[in-house]
């Protein structure tokens, strides 16, 4: 798949999930269900994984090299609060 159509398909699937989110924040049943505050958080999670891939696609090669050389002295492994950067 080329850089281009990736990152569109990371815009769409952002834009999808914004409405989705919209549509559960307006629906009023986030404070009634625990099945629709699993879902938004579901929706959430799914939101901000999307914004970091687009992120990532958007640096260039050199920026990519360069990441890569100077994290490999301790490869540490993801965590959430890793996709929810700004």
């Amino acid at each position: 798949m080329s850089i281009s159509k990736k990152v569109l398909k990371l815009r769409q699937t952002i834009l999808k999930a914004n409405t989705q989110l919209d549509q559960l924040k307006n629906s009023g049943s986030l404070d009634e269900s625990n099945e629709a505050n699993i879902k938004y958080n579901r929706i959430l999670i799914q939101k901000a994984i999307a914004k970091k891939e687009l992120d990532e696609a958007r640096c260039s090669i050199i920026q990519k090299f360069f990441k890569k050389f100077s994290h490999s002295s301790g490869k540490r492994e993801k965590l959430i609060c890793d996709y929810f950067k700004s």
